[in-house]
């Protein structure tokens, strides 16, 4: 039987060394199943993202079942890609509209998890609106977790946009969402990924 596997997108300036990454990596080593969990660097650059994230869905589909989950930006990444592959995504504090949002960092920006420094701007504000999808098509195939005291982002754009998915909205918490560990089983359950 092929197995459904597990694509999960970091945020803005992020990696596979954020707070859950690391967490869905510990968890499914725990359990022996961590082959099933794909978690890239994803490249800096919208448009480069993409192309990479487009191939790793393509090739996961072409041997098995693949869902897809992002923080943040990776969000934002998660949506377009479910919709366009018909893909279940869950999203963990999603950036709505990160072509207004990340407008802020137009010029240098440095990496969190290392010296990486980049130039963003006006044209890579362009390509994330290229992704953009305004309505989905099943708001089913969506489990959205959202904390209202994310400090990045305003948690009412999502709970609107994602309003008829199934959508947790915990008060406080933060852009990183406090305490993620806790719906992990739930996320993988969601995703159809035995690894419980």
């Amino acid at each position: 039987m092929k197995q459904n596997r597990l694509l999960y997108l970091h945020g803005f300036k992020s990696s596979p060394h954020s707070y859950k990454a690391q967490k869905l990596m510990a968890y499914t080593r725990m359990k022996g199943c961590e082959e099933l969990l794909i978690c890239p660097q994803l490249p800096v650059y919208p448009e480069q993202a993409r192309l990479m994230m487009e191939e790793i869905v393509e090739q996961a589909l072409a041997v098995g079942g693949l869902n897809i989950a992002g923080s943040s930006l990776g969000g934002y990444y998660a949506t377009y890609l479910a919709e366009k592959y018909e893909t279940n995504a869950v999203l963990v504090n999603p950036s709505v509209k990160p072509y207004d949002t990340l407008a802020a960092y137009l010029g240098e920006n440095k990496s969190y998890y290392s010296e990486d420094v980049w130039e963003f701007d006006e044209s890579h504000i362009e390509e994330l609106k290229t992704m953009d999808v305004d309505v989905l098509a099943d708001p089913g195939r969506y489990y959205v977790l959202l904390q209202t005291g994310d400090e990045t982002l305003d948690y009412r754009q999502a709970a609107k946009k994602y309003q008829q998915a199934e959508c947790v909205i915990e008060e406080g918490g933060n852009h990183a969402f406090a305490g993620f560990d806790r719906y992990i089983p739930k996320i993988l359950q969601f995703c159809k990924i035995d690894c419980t």
